[in-house]
């Protein structure tokens, strides 16, 4: 399940596309709400995602709810946070993490981004964790933002260093060509991203331009076979 605190964002169907403006900051980084219907290997679950700003601080945070007999796993709800600001154009985290109500240290990440220091102290895989900060670093929630961003200002191949707790990944955006993919049942034609992280799980994002580059579909697959899908309910980007 662990891929799902990163995988977020589809589209809407009785909404019509904008065009993206002067300013993509202000756009990909306007505060909004949304909900996702998660589908992983036949567990459901709903994923709600808001994105706040205080003063010259952001807030993104998410809420993921098993539902249906998954809720007989005792897993969840999960609760999902990244607290971030712009440096010199580019997201800048200040502190992730991601818990239960209840203390699970095989799952509960913790990341204090010490910028001064340039170092990150915090807490994963059941231990405390330091590691050096390199620019442009993001974290499990900022990384898709900044995709977006990185998309929005006319990029097409880049990579992102991702620190995910226990260890610092490179995850780079590989364009795989145009596709139609069916939202609510009306296709849309999206650019097909493979986001490569040296894994042996595959995530692909379904990226549209039309709609400020949010993500119509998420998927991971493994082996050939699809593990999981990531399809919006509703957002306030869109009405």
């Amino acid at each position: 399940m662990r891929w799902l605190a990163t995988a977020w964002l589809v589209s809407s169907l009785f909404c019509f596309p904008f065009a993206l403006k002067a300013d993509p900051f202000a756009q990909v980084l306007a505060p909004f709400s949304s909900e996702y219907a998660v589908d992983y290997s036949g567990f459901n679950a709903v994923r709600s995602v808001a994105l706040e700003v205080d003063g010259n601080e952001y807030s993104l945070r998410t809420v993921l709810t098993l539902k249906g007999v998954a809720r007989l796993s005792g897993y969840g709800p999960v609760y999902e946070e990244s607290r971030f600001r712009i440096v010199d154009g580019v997201i800048q985290p200040l502190l992730y993490t991601i818990n239960e109500k209840k203390p699970n240290p095989k799952r509960d990440i913790r990341i204090e981004f010490d910028w001064d220091q340039q170092i990150s102290r915090g807490f994963a895989k059941g231990e405390d964790q330091q590691f050096a900060l390199q620019p442009g670093i993001q974290d499990p929630l900022t990384f898709e933002l900044m995709a977006r961003l990185r998309l929005a200002l006319g990029e097409d191949t880049f990579s992102l260093a991702v620190h995910e707790g226990h260890r610092v990944r490179e995850y780079t955006f590989i364009p795989k060509g145009e596709e139609y993919v069916n939202v609510a049942s009306r296709a849309e034609e999206v650019n097909k991203y493979l986001v490569d992280r040296n894994s042996s799980r595959e995530l692909y994002y379904w990226f549209d331009s039309d709609y400020l580059f949010l993500p119509l579909k998420i998927s991971q697959v493994h082996g050939q076979k699809t593990k999981g899908t990531v399809s919006l309910l509703s957002s306030t980007l869109l009405n």
